[in-house]
């Protein structure tokens, strides 16, 4: 792996410097000045009605967890362990904060496809900050939908994580941009003793996904003792793929016919298989892409239909012949969870020469590789050539053009109308070329830091270089040069593609491969001390300044538009951003606290942005605490959405709305009509403003013994100028009224349909850059009820419930506002996902002696599967089907047994009660289910053994 040299690079990397310089003034100070004298929070031991002091993410200063004004929700490991979890993802996408535009590992043709992403409050992983120590990392070099920036959860070890901090507010007053949503800040070990290991293997009732993990870890040395602290990290999980065809109905099939209302999105007479779909044909001159059905044909298979695919004839409405087809399913050949194996080193040097003075280093470097079966190509894509109205041609010659008069001519042996002189209009789907998808990142990143105290100053100072690089391969895309040359040297066998050679197949269809990179170094600093005293004790400030280099560097997998099919991104930039932050806390009385912050950031590619916040805790009494926040927040466009980029993506499209009834009768409710791909592309726009928020939470926390703890927070966030591709529904709208297409879109029609050639042809792209569109508004309550309690028989149960639920998500664009709350809404940027009112999680916890039993219930509501910013009605099926989604709930139960000191075994049984995931036909993520909610529904009861040894 290379590392990239640049400008910003040299900057930053020559600050190593300054930091050297100022550790030795610090050590040297350590001898002239005293120890600086704790606050007075720090000094008083805590009462028992009083909650133990941590270290709070979202402040420069040291708070308490429930007193804090900001709600903070903290994730140990032990606590993540008891409950099953093994990954940084899993541990923070099951927060009940988390929302629309999260990203699961199941989406293995997604965008952002091998990375999972945390979208706290449904504001989009873009919105959502990740900090590893408090400290920013390199993105993921691939952006979700081909716009959204963000931190890949895979690219963490887990093992070396000591806690998980979640900040659910605005946090740009200390963070700067992307934090409008929330803050998580994963904590590694820093004075770990001892040695570990971790051997588990688990898998699932109904097959598929076997799982295995191993972990170790050692620490040498105490900081306060020795002085020093060596610690060492190595994990490797391997999670093998679940297969299309190794779950039952309804998530198998695209023919879901059997139930009231359902759709068979199968292909049928006219659509692709692997035994095609031929009826003559007429073209334009000796365009071979211009294909037209002769009068009175009917479709018929290009070869003989196998047992699992059978011959069937299809009748429109007025019972007349369409033709005949082989049905094939062909919903199962893509990944249900893709192979996913990955392997990390973490490794951390800590020095304390004084009680002052604590400087380290650490470094780590996760290879994570996703590999995805996805569903065969077919032959008559639309894009980047269109295709859809291919025919085979009547001749065949060794040129491959000009060959009706060619003097080698043979009638083509592929077209079983040639002996007739007509041509074939030909659907069919490439049964001897695998769809697949592998992705190699590789995250390495660098830390070197220093803290103490001196003159009285609380400080710290940290360097960071990280480095992404993604390596993606992609199969099973079609090079539209060699077919176009293929099917007129009748190279390519479409009637028995056994018989086509590797080397036909490789020249057909290339490995297509890219490596996209992304990097950050930054360089900050912070300090802080005691400035003043007030009744409540004494005020503190915090000072801070930051300065990074960020890059991305992602081309495209298909530069000259050759690859037929493909979905093409591509983004590249780089910027600095110099930034100063400082925080004031003021105890007024004993009472009231007032906490003030502001950042103002400084982006070298847009310009500068100041984010203030003041935060208010209120004690009436010692077991009770009223807080609140507001603030104001930004994001600066990305690379993505303002350098040097492009994207188009693909989401199904349906017809079933009345007010398509007369589209549908023009084309005879054919093939044409089914659901099918709607192509978007979005082009950057280097004029947009950043997004800005407005954002405030009320709350109160009652904590009346340190074992027991409910707090209740209320947010509600306001953002403007939101960055997004103008809403198609619009453009979509006009299109089919028959109405001029608002200014901003391009709306680019498909081929005809080749059977009623006069009927208006259906949409194959809407184009549009990107926009600030108008704001989007959204509210909702977090409750969180911790507890310990002890039970007769020596029993200890500890109890956790973290709960939100969502009031309001407003989107307003043009005049026009559309709530999403409960809805499978924002359709296009939320992959299908939706945005449920509520998510609930409830964790039980029952020691005894060496015995440890957790019960995990987990809860999402359910949803209409609608979305009125996209198209009217269900999203799916006719007036009979039944359009909303189940809410989900699963209850997980782990086990462990500590057989010594040094030896625990245990058990898991993942969805207890097999519960099935969320049945969602308009999902385009999944095969009738929804990945982002009930991932573990499609995988089902699961068990897993593993074994803890500690030294």
């Amino acid at each position: 792996m290379k590392l990239q040299t640049n400008r910003g690079r040299l900057l930053a990397t020559t600050m190593i410097a300054g930091v050297a310089t100022f550790a030795a003034f610090a050590a040297n100070a350590q001898d002239a000045a005293p120890t600086a004298a704790p606050t007075a929070a720090q000094a008083a031991a805590p009462a028992d009605n009083e909650v133990e002091a941590v270290v709070v993410t979202g402040s420069l200063l040291r708070r308490t967890d429930t007193a804090t004004p900001s709600p903070v929700t903290v994730q140990t490991t032990e606590q993540l362990k008891a409950q099953g979890i093994t990954t940084i993802s899993d541990a923070i996408r099951s927060l009940s904060a988390d929302n629309s535009g999260s990203i699961p590992a199941a989406f293995g043709s997604g965008f952002a496809a091998g990375s999972t992403g945390v979208s706290l409050r449904g504001l989009s992983v873009n919105s959502t900050l990740v900090m590893i120590d408090g400290l920013r990392n390199a993105n993921y070099p691939l952006a979700d939908d081909g716009q959204k920036a963000f931190v890949d959860l895979n690219s963490i070890p887990f093992n070396a994580v000591e806690r998980i901090e979640t900040l659910k507010d605005g946090a740009s007053s200390l963070y700067g941009a992307d934090a409008i949503g929330g803050v998580v800040n994963i904590i590694m070990k820093s004075n770990y003793q001892g040695m570990s290991a971790d051997a588990s293997y688990g898998t699932s009732q109904h097959g598929g996904g076997d799982q295995f993990r191993f972990t170790g870890d050692v620490g040498y040395g105490d900081l306060d003792t020795d002085k020093y602290n060596v610690y060492l990290d190595v994990e490797y999980q391997l999670d093998k793929r679940i297969k299309g065809d190794q779950r039952g109905f309804p998530y198998n099939t695209n023919d879901l016919t059997s139930i009231p209302g359902g759709q068979n999105n199968n292909p049928q007479t006219g659509g692709s298989t692997f035994y095609g779909n031929v009826k003559p044909a007429t073209i334009t001159g000796n365009d071979l892409t211009t294909g037209l059905a002769v009068d009175g044909s009917v479709w018929q298979p290009l070869r003989t239909c196998a047992s699992n695919a059978p011959l069937t004839e299809q009748f429109d409405e007025d019972g007349v012949s369409m033709g005949t087809y082989c049905a094939q399913n062909v919903a199962n050949f893509a990944d249900i969870q893709p192979k996913q194996e990955r392997a990390a080193i973490y490794g951390r040097f800590t020095i304390k020469p004084t009680d002052n003075l604590e400087a380290y280093m650490s470094g780590s470097f996760v290879q994570s590789k996703t590999s995805v079966n996805g569903t065969p190509t077919t032959l008559t894509s639309s894009t980047p050539n269109n295709l859809s109205n291919l025919v085979l041609p009547v001749w065949i010659c060794s040129a491959g053009a000009d060959c009706a008069t060619a003097a080698d001519r043979q009638l083509n042996p592929n077209n079983p109308f040639a002996a007739s002189g007509q041509y074939a209009l030909t659907k069919y789907r490439w049964s001897d070329i695998p769809a697949t998808s592998d992705y190699t990142n590789r995250m390495l990143r660098l830390v070197g830091g220093v803290k103490g105290a001196a003159a009285d100053w609380n400080y710290q100072a940290n360097l960071v270089i990280a480095h992404d690089s993604l390596e993606s391969t992609l199969t099973g895309f079609i090079s539209y040069k060699q077919l176009m040359s293929d099917i007129q040297t009748g190279a390519y066998n479409f009637i028995d593609p056994t018989k086509n050679s590797q080397a036909v197949r490789s020249a057909l269809s290339p490995d297509l491969a890219k490596t996209s990179t992304t990097d950050l170094d930054s360089i900050n600093f912070q300090a802080s001390r005691p400035v003043f005293s007030l009744p409540g004790g004494d005020a503190q400030l915090g000072l801070g300044g930051e300065f990074r280099y960020e890059a991305t560097n992602d081309p495209a997998l298909n530069p000259v538009n050759d690859a037929q099919g493909l979905g093409n991104a591509r983004t590249e930039g780089n910027r600095t951003v110099a930034s100063a932050f400082a925080e004031l806390g003021m105890p007024i009385t004993d009472k009231i606290e007032v906490n003030a912050s502001g950042r103002y950031d400084h982006y070298s590619d847009f310009g500068g942005n100041f984010s203030p916040k003041i935060g208010v805790k209120f004690t009436p009494i010692k077991t009770v605490a009223l807080r609140g926040t507001i603030s104001k927040g930004f994001r600066a466009p990305s690379f993505s959405e303002a350098g040097n980029s492009a994207s188009q993506g693909f989401t199904t499209f349906s017809f079933k709305a009345d007010k398509y009834a007369a589209f549908r009768d023009s084309h005879g409710n054919n093939e044409y009509i089914k659901d099918y791909s709607l192509s978007s592309i979005t082009t950057a726009n280097p004029d947009l403003d950043p997004e800005k928020s407005t954002s405030y939470t009320l709350g109160a926390v009652w904590a009346p013994t340190r074992s027991f703890s409910i707090s209740l927070d209320y947010y509600h966030i306001k953002k403007t100028d939101v960055i997004a591709q103008a809403s198609a529904g619009v453009a979509l709208a006009a299109y089919y009224a028959g109405e001029a297409i608002p200014a901003g879109y391009i709306v680019t029609p498909d081929a005809i349909d080749p059977e009623h050639p006069t009927a208006l042809p259906r949409v194959l792209s809407v184009s549009s850059p990107y926009i600030n569109a108008d704001s989007l508004v959204t509210s909702g309550l977090d409750l969180n009820v911790q507890a310990t309690f002890y039970l007769p028989a020596d029993v200890k149960w500890t109890s956790n419930l973290d709960a939100t639920t969502i009031f309001d998500y407003k989107y307003t664009q043009d005049g026009t506002t559309y709530n999403y709350v409960g809805k499978e809404a924002p359709y296009v940027l939320s992959s299908g996902a939706g945005t449920p009112k509520n998510r609930l999680s409830w964790t039980n916890t029952f020691e005894r002696g060496p015995i440890h039993v957790t019960g995990v219930m987990s809860y999402v509501s359910g949803m209409r599967e609608e979305d009125d910013s996209y198209t009217e009605g269900c999203l799916y099926g006719d007036a009979a089907f039944n359009c909303r989604v189940k809410s989900f709930t699963t209850v997980d139960l782990t086990g462990a047994y500590d057989v010594n000191e040094k030896a625990t075994v245990y058990a898991d049984v993942m969805n207890l009660f097999d519960t099935g995931p969320m049945f969602n036909p308009a999902n385009y993520a999944g095969v009738n289910w929804n990945p982002t909610y009930s991932q573990s529904g499609i995988v089902g009861r699961y068990f897993r053994v593993g074994v803890r040894l500690k030294y």
